[in-house]
């Protein structure tokens, strides 16, 4: 089943990522709340983990691959409101540590990840809300675990395949400006780019991400300070996990993720809308809202977005 929602206009009603503890304060729509911060210890690594609030767990798994989990805060942080939200890192970046090499670094380790995690944290079962390169590996969990994935969330999900590949690409050369292409190639002449300096990392993330918003000057509402090893380890993780992936064509797949879940998509995308309706049309159980924004709706009407999950998750009880 699909639903379109166009928010903005209007908004279609009823559908609606254990070892050590540290206390640290967030604050969260006006008020203090407390996060629990910890480290997974894994056989091959260590998992650096978030939760703020507490209620029924939404695991958020960043996109990349070779981010961290801190781009997508606070921007999220809103939806810990009678729930908890889980952040973490992938292997290899920002507090989470992985050889980086094929045995450390791949999709089958990435999606264990999240389960280990879910355990570690005494879950049941959760929901997985995925941003962007994210989606790839929340889809392959929800494949892997559904008896353990109560609901699926995809934002901005990349494509599961190649299908609207040549049109995204145009839609992304379209979007970027000469001053954009002019400083990316700066950039990445400078010893900083060689040496994956965290200033020059973070200022190439921050161009090449402006062209992927509906209005550029939200750009600074990004967090896109990036650690020291996520800027070390980011394209080495890309790569790797890339490799392991091989040839994603995982559209006869889409059938087989028979759980409730809810599509995001931004009507500014560079992933056009068609290719976010062929994935909704082919899942059992899902639905689409469609939002006035770009790639990341979080910083770009965050309103909308809450209302949609809200209503999404609120729907799951019924």
């Amino acid at each position: 089943m699909t639903v379109r929602s166009d928010v903005g206009r209007s908004i279609i009603a009823g559908f609606g990522a254990l070892v050590l503890w540290v206390a640290a304060v967030t604050p969260l729509a006006s008020q203090a709340r407390q996060a629990r911060q910890g480290l997974l210890s894994l056989e091959d690594g260590l998992i650096f983990y978030e939760v703020l609030g507490a209620g029924e767990p939404v695991v958020v798994i960043h996109g990349g691959p070779g981010l961290d989990h801190n781009y997508l805060r606070p921007g999220l942080d809103v939806l810990a409101t009678g729930r908890a939200v889980v952040y973490y890192d992938q292997r290899g970046t920002g507090r989470s540590e992985a050889d980086l090499d094929e045995s450390g670094i791949n999709l089958d380790a990435f999606v264990d990840d999240i389960d280990q995690l879910r355990q570690g944290l005494e879950y049941d079962r959760i929901t997985i809300l995925a941003h962007s390169f994210g989606g790839l590996i929340g889809m392959q969990y929800a494949l892997r675990h559904p008896e353990n994935t109560r609901a699926l969330i995809l934002m901005n999900s990349v494509e599961p395949g190649s299908r609207w590949r040549e049109e995204t690409r145009s839609r992304q050369v379209a979007a970027q400006t000469t001053e954009d292409s002019l400083e990316v190639a700066e950039l990445m002449a400078s010893a900083g780019f060689r040496q994956r300096a965290a200033p020059v990392m973070s200022q190439l993330y921050r161009v090449s991400f402006r062209s992927t918003l509906r209005s550029r000057d939200r750009i600074d509402a990004l967090n896109l300070e990036l650690s020291g090893r996520t800027s070390r380890n980011g394209q080495d993780v890309a790569r790797l996990l890339g490799a392991s992936m091989g040839v994603i064509d995982w559209w006869g797949d889409l059938p087989r993720l028979d759980v409730p879940t809810l599509i995001i998509h931004g009507r500014h995308d560079a992933s056009p809308v068609a290719m976010a309706e062929a994935m909704a049309e082919a899942m059992p159980q899902a639905e689409l809202a469609v939002l006035n924004t770009g790639h990341f709706p979080y910083v770009e009407d965050p309103t909308a977005l809450l209302q949609v999950v809200s209503n999404f998750l609120a729907g799951l009880g019924r």
